[in-house]
Order: C-alpha cells, then structure tokens, then sequence
C-alpha cells in the first residue's frame, strides 16, 4: 500500500524522485529464492498528484521497486483497484507493461482478458495458471470496457475450467476478501475457499484483512493444497498493533509424472520499520534478524518492542490455528542471506556502473548482477554486488567491464555513503 506518509518520506528533493529500492533491499535476496514471485499492489497509478488513503494515487516508481526487489507477477484486482476511476485502472496497466512486469486482475477490455486470462505461466517443466478476484471497489465502478475481476462462483469455476483447457499443471486462485482486522477468516472467506477447490484450483491465497490470518496445509480428496487466509501488509503506514507487518509465503511444487504435487511451505513474518536515511524516510521492510548487532542503533528500543510484539501476536496466532506442516524460515538459518544483510548493515565492496548502469540493469540476461541505491545526500547510485574482498571485487569489474559496462569503478560501500577505492 502507498498512504501519504509513505509517498512524503520517499520523496528525494535532490532527485526530485521517490525512492523506495533500499527500503525492499531485505526481503530481496529471500524473494529471488524463488522461480514465480507475486505480489499484490494496492494502489493505482494515474499520475500526478499523488495521494494516499482513501482513494490511492502512488507514484510509478513504486511498482518499479517491486520488480526491482525480484517480484516478477503483479496482482491489479483488489478493493483499490478503481480509486483512479478508468484513467487509473488504464493507466496502471501502462505502467506494469513499460516495466515489463507479467500481471492479472484487471483488463482494458473482454478481447484483452480473454486473450491474457487466467495468466499462464510455464516454469521448470510446469504451467502454473494464476487467478485474481476481489470482494468489490469500494463503490467504485469502472465503464465499460474495462473489466475488474470480482468474486463471483459462476465465474470463478469458468475460468478454472478455462485453465485446466489450457492445460494449467497447477492452479493459484488469489483472492481479495475477508473482514479487515480480524484474525480468523470469516463465512465468506471459507465459502470461496470451496468454490475454488472444488472447481478444481491447487492453491488459494488471501490477502485485505490488513494482519496475518492463518495458513493451512490441508488435503482435499486425498491432494494436498494450501490456504492463506490473509497476507497481512507487506509495506504500509498502519500502526495499529497487528498491522505492523505481514507474512511472504514461499511453496514448492514439482512434478511427477503427469501430476504436480505441493512440496515444502514455508514463511518469514515482515515488519515495517520507518527510519530517515539522509534525503529519504525509508520504509524498510524486515525479516526477523539481529540487525542492531551489526549497525548500533538501527532499530530503537521502541521500535524493537513493537517488532518482537508483532512476530510474538504473529506467531501466538500461527502455532494456534496453523494447518499441517508449515515452517517458519528465519534469516539467520541461511548464511548467505544472513550476510547480505550483514553487507547492508555494516560495509561491503560493490562495483559501481556510472555511466551506463541504468540500461544494464534493464537487461534481461544481466540485469539481476545490478541494484540501484540512494545515499544520504540523495544521489542515485547504480551497483553490482557485495563483496568482502577487494580482489574479489575487481574481478567482477573486470567480467562487467567485458559485458560493456562503461567505466565501472571499485567502491567501499557504508551507511554513511559511497567511496571510490583507487
């Protein structure tokens, strides 16, 4: 979600921009684990000027962000997707489209959903069908013939059957629904529930409720599936204790045979963390992790109660009402994610691409060697890696330089800035 705290911290007067890259930084090395990784944005982008609650109009740099943190599917079908009124349900798809960015959940036309949807995706040997539905709009209502996806069972078991035609391994209804605040699901919830399991879908994932509701393994004549009742929120200004953060769930499936089976489920609770970086409030999203051990003072002591509160709720709540076998992921169990975030807490050496780094980083093959930065005094920095060793270092400038990196340099990156290294 993008409410007016968050559009007035991200705004850069150096760059005249909004920035938000470094605050999704943490949860990027844990998103790119991963093959198909979704996300739903709750916002529109109409353009200037923008604004926040009730009716969003966030920046375009926002879904930017997303991708740039690894998210690779956007879902456009939720209880905001009108706020701009047609304007905004059109001009967001622009946006996705220039970024190159697969999404579902709303369409310029009938032909346009027709051809696009469900949205198909094939990955590792699998065709994976994603479905987007919402409750409603807030009242809104787009004109003709622009469409939004509402729930509805007619159409819901229609577009199933659409995927299964199209020879879907695997079916992934995302839903938009439930009663905000609350943390069980209500009758409505479980009754669309059924209505996708029995029209055949494999998954089911919720979100809307502003906190985390439970997530359930479960069988379903004898085939394994996954609910998530609500995601919670990923990144917002809500401060109200149980909405401080949200849940990223990461599922496994591979096929056997003709069958695809779900495998391993796993999650990390995120908290939202405001913290003022030089020119920019950043809003950074956080895994669990012993972050002030690595950078004094990150985190205040109030900050850290709220946080160790919303894991604690999260994880009373979870160890409740969870279903079957569903782990918590902890960044401190995997070593290498673990030291990128002692990489951004502390100090690290990166290749910095001044010239030309923008349109590398929009490549499609070396794209994901680059990340772009703001520092405190505002500057946007494009760079490649994190490294411990100098030497190590100059040895991805040099493999860079040879992919028509102009002019890459050395640097010592810091919290307090960016040094070139001679």
């Amino acid at each position: 979600m993008q409410h007016d705290g968050q559009i007035e911290a991200a705004y850069n007067p150096t760059t005249k921009t909004y920035d938000y890259d470094d605050g999704w930084k943490y949860i990027k090395p844990i998103v790119e684990e991963y093959d198909i990784r979704i996300a739903n944005l709750e916002v529109t982008h109409p353009g200037k000027p923008y604004k926040g609650y009730p009716q969003f109009a966030a920046p375009d740099e926002l879904p930017e962000a997303a991708v740039n943190a690894g998210f690779n599917v956007i879902l456009t079908a939720n209880n905001h997707s009108c706020d701009g009124r047609a304007k905004g349900v059109i001009r967001t798809l622009d946006v996705l489209d220039e970024l190159g960015v697969k999404h579902t959940g709303t369409f310029r036309s009938q032909a346009e959903r027709d051809t696009n949807y469900p949205l198909m995706i094939e990955q590792n040997g699998m065709k994976v069908a994603l479905l987007n539905y919402t409750y409603g709009t807030n009242g809104l209502k787009v004109a003709k013939p622009l469409i939004v996806n509402y729930i509805d069972s007619v159409i819901i078991k229609k577009d199933i059957a659409r995927a299964k035609e199209l020879n879907a391994d695997y079916i992934i209804c995302n839903m938009h629904w439930g009663t905000e605040y609350k943390p069980l699901p209500n009758r409505y919830q479980k009754t669309y529930e059924q209505v996708c399991y029995r029209a055949g879908a494999d998954m089911v994932i919720g979100g809307h409720p502003h906190v985390v509701q439970p997530i359930e393994k479960k069988k379903i004549k004898g085939e394994d599936k996954l609910t998530v009742w609500s995601l919670g929120n990923f990144v917002s200004n809500m401060q109200i204790r149980y909405t401080r953060g949200g849940v990223m769930v990461g599922a496994k499936i591979k096929k056997k045979g003709n069958k695809v089976k779900l495998d391993d489920i796993d999650y990390h609770l995120v908290y939202v963390l405001k913290r003022k970086e030089g020119k920019v409030k950043q809003y950074y999203i956080l895994p669990e992790f012993n972050y002030n051990a690595y950078r004094n003072g990150f985190i205040s002591p109030a900050e850290t109660k709220k946080m160790n509160e919303f894991f604690a709720d999260s994880r009373k709540l979870y160890g409740k009402e969870n279903k079957g076998i569903v782990k918590e992921s902890l960044v401190k169990d995997n070593p290498m994610i673990a030291e990128r975030f002692k990489h951004h807490l502390s100090w690290h050496y990166s290749i910095w691409a001044p010239e030309n780094g923008l349109s590398m980083m929009k490549n499609d093959i070396l794209g994901h060697y680059f990340h772009r930065s703001v520092d405190i005094k505002g500057k946007h920095h494009i760079l490649s890696g994190y490294y411990n060793d100098a030497k190590i270092a100059k040895g991805q400038m040099n493999f860079l330089r040879d992919c028509g990196v102009v002019h890459p340099k050395l640097v010592k990156v810091t919290p307090e800035g960016i040094t070139p290294i001679e």
